[in-house]
């Protein structure tokens, strides 16, 4: 849903609508007064919003010419007629928002991604954290084919976050009664919880995006991505904020210190780099399990992160409603599970879709490797740093470069990455290499994280 805009001062001309939408301001016939503020009659039509970032991505059904809207006959009901009101100074409503919805997932995943961190460590009996965290992603997979339509369709894009961000309490909760018969349960409802918070996630910022495009007369593309890089500046500064919070609950006990790790330093030295196995060598002597009292203070802490997150949501963020999110769902037809899953086996014979394919499996690996495998040497944080500035740049540079360019960048750099740390062997004393590799890796993740999404 976008809306387009008349200007007295533009000589009455209107923008055509290209999304389905259309703006037009409330006509007076004095002369507008430069304090007050203009307010737009916006059109919600039954094609829904389409972004104009992928218009040249390949066919999706609808007419590309524009057509010049008829004249807006005025409503006796809102929601009837499709039609609503906004004030030209709703884009600060709309950065408010925004500004909202990225908060709050940082303080969520402060809280997760902590927890997740921690799962091979504290609950490295029988492989139990591990486990649970395969269970997530097992239910994250199913939960995307039937559950996102289904929740956004009967609760709202708002309520539908605000219950989906709920559903990680239990996991973390969890921990202080680490179970087979808790964690996993707990791992599975997480999962399937997180695939509808993720598509109201997308789905907010994609339309409230749309409307700020057209109330400040930019492409709205290029806002749909800035609001995607924002999103992820504060999301990828997570990881920070968890790893702050761990080392501090947890470095005065025998979980956090270095151990003595002078007499093995070297010694394993030729096991490390490419030629290292996390079978053979993940387990360092150094890491004992903390004390129970430190792991329920620290699962205390991320409990009540998920829990203030989700106040934040329902509290400070608007519901879609107030951009059309009822007119838009009168004109939606619901689909059933299995016609979503035939719609999705649809999408996939499509060329483009085929050719990003490889490119998410990557994205997959890539985030694996760096959260898993790479982190043995505990440079992270500085990958998060540049990953989360990056991705706020590289949202405001698409405008002007392009997105092509922008994912070559991110496949170069990936790729030059991969060959350096085949033949690299790293040492001590170049502790430079492995903050100049970790940042490197941060720059490639926020191409795919800010273009492909």
């Amino acid at each position: 849903m976008v809306a387009s805009q008349s200007d007295d001062r533009r000589g009455g001309g209107e923008s055509p609508p290209t999304n389905g939408a259309s703006a037009t301001p409330a006509t007076d016939s004095s002369p507008p007064d430069e304090h007050e503020t203009a307010v737009y009659t916006v059109s919600v039509t039954g094609v829904g919003y389409r972004n104009e970032g992928y218009k040249e991505d390949g066919t999706d059904g609808i007419p590309p010419e524009p057509t010049k809207p008829p004249a807006l006959p005025a409503p006796e009901d809102d929601t009837q007629s499709r039609k609503f009101k906004l004030s030209r100074s709703e884009k600060w409503r709309i950065l408010k928002n925004i500004g909202t919805v990225s908060i709050a997932f940082m303080v969520q995943f402060t809280a997760f991604q902590g927890t997740a961190n921690l799962q091979s460590s504290i609950n490295a009996s029988d492989g139990l954290g591990t486990v649970s965290l395969s269970a997530i992603y097992a239910a994250l997979v199913l939960s995307c084919i039937f559950v996102p339509t289904f929740l956004i369709k009967r609760l709202t894009v708002k309520w539908t976050l605000c219950l989906s961000m709920l559903c990680y309490a239990p996991y973390i909760g969890s921990q202080f009664y680490p179970r087979f018969y808790t964690l996993v349960p707990a791992g599975v409802l997480l999962g399937l919880g997180a695939a509808p918070m993720w598509a109201a996630k997308a789905t907010y910022l994609t339309q409230v995006g749309g409307v700020y495009a057209k109330l400040t007369d930019q492409p709205a593309d290029a806002i749909v991505v800035r609001f995607f890089g924002f999103f992820f500046l504060a999301w990828q500064t997570a990881e920070l904020w968890g790893n702050l919070i761990s080392s501090l609950v947890l470095s005065e006990g025998e979980f956090g210190g270095e151990g003595d790790i002078n007499s093995t330093r070297y010694k394993k030295l030729k096991s490390c780099g490419a030629n290292f196995c996390v079978i053979g060598n993940g387990a360092d002597e150094s890491l004992k399990r903390p004390p129970d009292s430190e792991i329920y203070e620290i699962s205390a802490i991320y409990l009540t992160c998920v829990i203030v997150a989700v106040i934040i949501v329902a509290l400070f963020v608007d519901p879609l409603s107030r951009y059309g999110e009822k007119q838009r769902r009168n004109d939606s037809t619901e689909l059933s599970g299995i016609q979503l899953l035939s719609a999705t086996a649809y999408q996939l014979k499509k060329p483009y879709q085929q050719l990003l394919i490889p490119i998410t499996v990557w994205i997959g690996m890539e985030q694996a490797f760096i959260g898993a495998d790479f982190t043995q040497v505990k440079k992270l944080p500085f990958f998060c740093m540049i990953n989360a500035i990056c991705s706020l740049l590289f949202g405001s540079v698409m405008k002007f470069v392009g997105r092509q360019p922008l994912m070559a960048l991110g496949a170069i750099v990936h790729a030059a990455l991969v060959g350096v740390l085949l033949v690299w062997r790293p040492h001590p004393e170049n502790a430079y290499v492995f903050f100049t590799v970790s940042g490197l890796w941060g720059v490639g993740d926020a191409v795919w994280q800010t273009q492909v999404n």
